[in-house]
């Protein structure tokens, strides 16, 4: 099922599914999502932000992965965007890596496209 939230000023507000839960229980404990996400706001400066996360699937079966849209919160910072890679060695894991980090510079697209 998607998982969505919105994130304003640094508080995360959890969105329910759309769809109809699955039949089999979910791989991800109740709070676990909120849980990356306070990890992910520690590995970054104070005055970023993060404007887009999207859980990405993984080759590796317990690995879990996000790819963050980072910018700082003042005006004007457009141009400091970037995206980065964040690895979680599994769902409860209590820390988190940058597996990439990706500056997006001015007139750069980018296309999430395929299946993870």
């Amino acid at each position: 099922p998607r998982q969505s939230f919105v994130m304003v000023k640094g508080a995360a507000l959890l969105l329910p599914a759309e769809e109809p839960p699955p039949a089999e229980p979910p791989s991800q404990a109740p709070g676990q999502q909120e849980q990356h996400l306070h990890l992910m706001m520690q590995l970054l400066r104070p005055q970023d932000a993060i404007r887009l996360a999207v859980r990405l699937e993984s080759a590796r079966p317990r690995r879990v992965r996000y790819l963050l849209v980072v910018r700082p919160e003042e005006a004007g910072a457009e141009g400091e965007t970037a995206l980065l890679g964040v690895d979680f060695t599994h769902e409860g894991a209590t820390s988190c890596t940058l597996g990439m980090v990706l500056p997006l510079w001015s007139d750069t697209q980018v296309f999430l496209d395929g299946d993870g």
